[in-house]
């Protein structure tokens, strides 16, 4: 697939199959992350954790639902990437960093035929409870700063995007 089909196949999937992706595939997709612009170059203030485990997830998505009672925050993915950074050398960087880093991983998965979606509330959840911090085994000084879902559609979703552009553009030449 070339990278616009990618970019074109990309979604957010909100309804996961408890079918796991392979290592091989997981691997290939933070590898993607790593590859992405990072202000400064600052890698060091970046860490990538790849949550598997069963309990864990169960953890993060209850401590996550808290922010919206009965809410299902990781959509019933067996894959969750979380996205930890310290203060980097550049001020708040770190937010455009996990913008670039998450979409990078987005689009490789879209490639590998994964579903996907970049989750807000799982952020949030995972910041409010120092104890998943410690279980996911965040270095001193170092907050999450981003989190993604991986998996497969557990129904179809709709395709919401075509060959247009979908953001008003301006050309000032």
């Amino acid at each position: 697939m070339n990278t616009l089909d990618a970019i074109k196949a990309r979604r957010s999937v909100r309804g996961f199959t408890d079918k796991q992706i392979s290592d091989a595939d997981l691997e290939t997709i933070l590898f993607a992350g790593g590859q992405a612009a990072v202000g400064g170059a600052d890698f060091k203030s970046l860490k990538l954790y790849a949550v598997q485990d069963p309990e864990l997830l169960k953890a993060i998505n209850e401590t996550s639902a808290k922010r919206r009672p009965g809410s299902d925050p990781l959509y019933g993915a067996p894959t969750l990437v979380v996205l930890a950074s310290s203060k980097s050398i550049l001020e708040n960087i770190e937010f455009t960093n996990a913008g670039c880093i998450i979409q990078n991983m987005m689009v490789a998965a879209a490639d590998l035929g994964i579903d996907s979606i970049y989750l807000w509330m799982a952020m949030y959840g995972i910041n409010g409870d120092p104890e998943l911090i410690k279980r996911l085994g965040f270095p001193e000084g170092f907050t999450c700063v981003g989190t993604m879902a991986l998996g497969y559609a557990a129904k179809e979703f709709p395709k919401v995007r075509g060959n247009e552009q979908r953001i008003e553009v301006t050309y000032i030449k």
